[in-house]
């Protein structure tokens, strides 16, 4: 499963997933349409249709599939893009001012605006509220 996605100022995206630490010399978007191929949707059509149906303005979290809906801390577009696996999270706290992320597989990340990450974590639970209703 993976935990999280991140792109660095090299272009490349790092991946933290099944603890392991993969570099891909790929976009984050490019990536994230390959998940999306078998779903036939793609990152931009996902955005759009979940804004609209959600009301979300700006960085929308990605529902990717059952294990993977990524919060977006920093979009893609950015030089420097991250993205959190909600599913993947075990615990957050802040410790000494800094606010640290720690998932399920024994990884964890710090450094992270505690007003982004809990204002995506709110998005994600209306997001799952909305499809467990569907579905």
């Amino acid at each position: 499963m993976i935990d999280y996605i991140i792109k660095k100022s090299d272009y490349k995206i790092y991946i933290a997933e099944n603890n392991n630490y993969i570099s891909l010399n790929i976009t984050i978007q490019k990536y994230l349409n390959k998940l999306l191929l078998e779903r036939l949707n793609s990152v931009s059509s996902l955005e759009k249709v979940t804004k609209k149906l959600m009301g979300f303005k700006s960085k929308v979290p990605l529902f990717i599939s059952k294990d993977l809906l990524l919060l977006c801390i920093s979009s893609y577009r950015m030089e420097n893009s991250f993205y959190i696996n909600y599913f993947s999270i075990s615990k957050y706290e802040e410790i000494n001012g800094l606010f640290v992320v720690y998932f399920h597989s024994g990884h964890c990340c710090y450094d992270i605006s505690s007003f982004i990450f809990h204002s995506q974590i709110k998005k994600a639970r209306k997001l799952i509220a909305t499809l467990n209703r569907w579905f």
